[in-house]
């Protein structure tokens, strides 16, 4: 059972999907970021035959990249790449093209010129003859009645998929917004100026949420206020209106698991967790027994461990968003046996996913690798920035070592004629550099030929900064 909680009253809009009493989806207005979907007007930059690569300008941060074989050129001369490249392609050459991924760290967002136009009932390609059919819908009557739909109303390098919506509309809905799209790719197609500009944007919270979760999928629809999103709701969805005062993400439980969600450890029913971590190559998770001994033997205690690991994981990897590649440390198991009844449980686990993963199965060292789709950004990236102390490693260093790189720069300073020093530190390293009894700093002092001063602040962080060198005349009157 598919429930849908939609808070909406409020500036940041969010929708969140809950299957069996358990959050495992929810999207959020605040997560800007995304361009995935929109098509530009984008000035080639560089062409690189050899990494067979061109580099677009569409407006945003970073310029994005569109490899050979996401091309339409690649597709049809999949082993000229260089030389097509250089025919196809020049530097200061205004193009249309479409974002199919968000930049990621220092790489810039993913293009192709391969357009497409995604709507309720199909797909549209303007640039790919191809005439397809959701396999989804399985009367051989109504794919035949598509197939002819499609081969009638498209024409030269067209190409269309109808959606598994398309079963339960009418062939004039269809055809309308077949239509549509065709007018606005022949306006796009004729009028590529030599500006670069965002020509198509990407839909809605809404109207992008009802795509990736059709109506006929959706059992309840729960809202906090009907009047602002009457209009994006499907007719045919039971809706209710939440009038309680505590916000419904709340009433209904989100709230907590969006935020648990933000954490590293989650723990298990059992007692046992998980430990993950997200990196900029990958995402590791690690199983641990925790506080659940079973009243088994050990091996039936791991595999049962492992069974409730494997569930919860699919869970996180779609209610956190997280894509690229996973590896996964379970318990370890001799049993091979044992290790499919886990592999074949994941398979299972993520058969509600809409994003498309591939499992690879157990590593010689026990591992399991899988990957999931990345197009955007997890909840977390796009919610959350890197610590300005730590930069992200959730590390800093300690006084003391604070303490002995200061010292190493005081050291720097020993064959100038300066007579003093002032230094502004935090209490804890200011304490090293004192050592016992001041005995340190005089120390210093005295091999150095010079007076260190010391002023104290108070800090959440350790640190120490030389404020000013000089004669000690320049140096007290500055402190």
């Amino acid at each position: 059972m598919k429930k849908v909680i939609m808070n909406v009253k409020h500036s940041e809009k969010r929708i969140a999907v809950v299957e069996d009493n358990q959050l495992v989806e929810w999207f959020s207005s605040a997560d800007t970021s995304s361009f995935v979907g929109n098509i530009y007007i984008g000035q080639v930059q560089d062409v690189l035959p050899k990494l067979n690569a061109i580099f677009v300008d569409v407006g945003l941060a970073k310029n994005g990249f569109m490899r050979y074989e996401d091309t339409i050129e690649g597709k049809e001369n999949p082993d000229q790449s260089g030389e097509v490249l250089r025919k196809t392609f020049q530097k200061g050459q205004y193009i249309l093209v479409q974002v199919i991924k968000d930049a990621f760290d220092e790489k810039g967002p993913k293009l192709t010129n391969n357009l497409e136009f995604s709507g309720d009932y199909v797909v549209y390609f303007p640039l790919t003859k191809q005439v397809a059919v959701s396999n989804k819908i399985k009367k051989e009557a109504a794919r035949n009645k598509f197939y002819f739909l499609g081969r009638e109303n498209t024409s030269g390098s067209e190409g269309v998929i109808f959606r598994s919506s398309s079963e339960h509309a009418s062939d004039e809905e269809i055809l309308n917004e077949l239509g549509h799209f065709q007018t606005i790719y022949s306006s796009y197609a004729k009028q590529v100026s030599k500006k670069v500009t965002c020509v198509w944007e990407a839909n809605s919270l809404y109207t992008k949420f009802f795509k990736l979760h059709p109506a006929n999928t959706i059992n309840e629809i729960i809202v906090d206020d009907l009047v602002s999103i009457k209009n994006y709701l499907p007719m045919t969805l039971p809706t209710s209106v939440y009038k309680g005062k505590e916000n419904i993400f709340v009433a209904y439980q989100i709230e907590e698991q969006i935020e648990k969600s933000y954490k590293s450890i989650v723990w298990l029913k059992n007692g046992s967790f998980l430990i993950m971590e997200q990196t900029e190559a990958m995402t590791v998770i690690d199983v641990n027994t925790g506080k659940f001994s079973g009243k088994q033997n050990r091996e039936e205690t791991i595999f049962q461990t492992n069974q409730l690991a494997a569930v919860e994981i699919a869970r996180q990897l779609r209610l956190r968003d997280i894509g690229g590649m996973v590896i996964i440390d379970f318990i370890n198991m001799p049993s091979t046996e044992k290790q499919k009844k886990i592999s074949d449980l994941l398979r299972e686990a993520f058969q509600n996913d809409r994003a498309f993963t591939k499992l690879f199965g157990f590593t010689n060292l026990g591992l399991f690798e899988l990957t999931r789709k990345r197009t955007t950004h997890s909840h977390i990236e796009a919610t959350h920035q890197k610590c300005l102390v730590c930069n992200g490693t959730g590390l800093i260093k300690s006084a003391e070592q604070i303490a002995f790189e200061l010292e190493r720069e005081l050291w720097e300073t020993s064959s100038s004629e300066y007579e003093a020093i002032l230094v502004e530190c935090d209490r804890d390293v200011a304490n090293y550099i004192n050592g016992e009894n001041n005995q340190h700093i005089k120390r210093l002092e005295k091999a150095l030929y010079m007076n260190i001063y010391l002023k104290i602040t108070a800090s959440k962080v350790h640190y120490y900064e030389i404020v000013r060198v000089g004669s000690e005349k320049d140096v007290k009157s500055y402190l």
